[in-house]
């Protein structure tokens, strides 16, 4: 009954307001060509919860990358983000691709 409540509340909360993400890009560490390093797109402050995170490098969805769970903040507004582990090249271009309520926002790595 108590969880019913919770996603009940979640839920209403929600479809109250619809608030775009606010995404940062970075790395791990600072870019080195051809050096490990791990990329991140981190998402934070949207509701609802319906959110995909691509990571890009030129025009392609990289492939086999890693995610968080879903969380939300204590005014619950929703954290998320996507990571993967690469080796940058020389005059590649990384960059995410959010899709987020119906709409598509694309970000760059600033290097």
């Amino acid at each position: 009954m108590l969880q019913a409540f919770i996603w009940m509340s979640l839920a209403f909360l929600c479809l109250a307001k619809v608030s775009p993400p606010q995404i940062t890009m970075y790395t791990y560490n600072t870019i080195q060509e051809g050096e490990k390093n791990v990329l991140f797109c981190y998402a934070k402050g949207f509701t609802p919860p319906n959110i995909k995170l691509e990571l890009m490098q030129g025009n392609e969805v990289i492939p086999n990358t890693n995610h968080s769970d879903i969380t939300f903040e204590q005014n619950w507004k929703f954290i998320y983000f996507r990571y993967i582990e690469f080796h940058p090249k020389a005059g590649e271009e990384y960059g995410c691709r959010v899709h987020h309520n119906g709409k598509m926002y694309k970000y760059k790595l600033e290097s």
